[in-house]
């Protein structure tokens, strides 16, 4: 998951409290029956802030937690109303990229990045969950946003969705420490897909299409990190464990009307 933003705007906001704590304890004497008649000095709040900091650092961690935990919820509640407002291309695209049961009663779509660290780590939880409930949809959105090597393993994948080889070739991409050219092509010979017709569909303008079409849903529903789960109504983002899949699933699977 892409966390360079979110850590900036923690440190931002760990200097703005301190800043916000001068300003209030250099101005504490400026009136009102409940302050000093007198305004300390300069050398004062310093002396005082200071101590006060290292007596009790743990406050600018409990700041910098509050501050991520309400960004990261505003963020979800972001990406759940921006799904509501592309739903149909969410979960109704007319040619998706399906694992599992395609009549399944609980679609999971799945944005991720073959480069992705996180992706990577959390691959076979999400292909366990598949094996373990015979009744889930996972659509796949290629979402290529780290490097050029993501785009071309992104555009090796959908290119193989002809030969009937996808899952394979995506379980063993996800696998891959490498993703130069000569690995992503020796993986694909490695699951039994025929090179020569991969190459020359990786060229085709339906496979440009799927990866232009993902992006532009990406960006409009405010997808900016991998992986980003939709499960039912509700985003995730991040590794899930087995147990908060499975929660998801569950919560969908009891919202859905009867």
């Amino acid at each position: 998951m892409n966390n360079q933003r979110s850590i900036v705007l923690l440190l931002i906001g760990a200097v703005v409290m301190v800043v916000a704590v001068f300003a209030a304890l250099r101005f504490a004497g400026s009136g009102g029956d409940e302050v000093p008649s007198t305004a300390m000095s300069k050398g004062d709040v310093e002396k005082i802030v200071r101590n006060y900091l290292l007596e009790n650092p743990e406050v600018i961690f409990e700041a910098v937690d509050r501050m991520k935990a309400k960004e990261e919820g505003d963020r979800l509640v972001n990406l759940e109303d921006n799904a509501k407002k592309h739903a149909a291309a969410l979960f109704r695209e007319a040619e998706p990229i399906v694992a599992g049961n395609p009549k399944g009663d609980v679609t999971i779509v799945e944005f991720f990045d073959y480069r992705c660290p996180y992706c990577k780590k959390g691959k076979q939880v999400v292909s366990d969950l598949l094996k373990q409930d015979g009744n889930i949809r996972l659509v796949l959105k290629e979402y290529p946003i780290l490097s050029p090597e993501s785009e071309l393993a992104a555009r090796a994948a959908v290119a193989s969705v002809p030969q009937g080889k996808y899952w394979d070739f995506h379980l063993a991409l996800m696998g891959a420490e490498e993703l130069s050219e000569d690995a992503v092509f020796a993986i694909a010979k490695d699951v039994g897909i025929d090179v020569a017709k991969l190459k020359a569909d990786m060229k085709s303008d339906k496979v440009d299409a799927r990866l232009r079409d993902v992006q532009a849903l990406g960006k409009a529903v405010g997808v900016d990190a991998t992986p980003t789960f939709f499960i039912g109504d509700k985003p995730f983002t991040g590794v899930m464990t087995m147990d908060e899949l499975k929660g998801a699933v569950a919560a969908a699977r009891k919202a859905k009307p009867s």
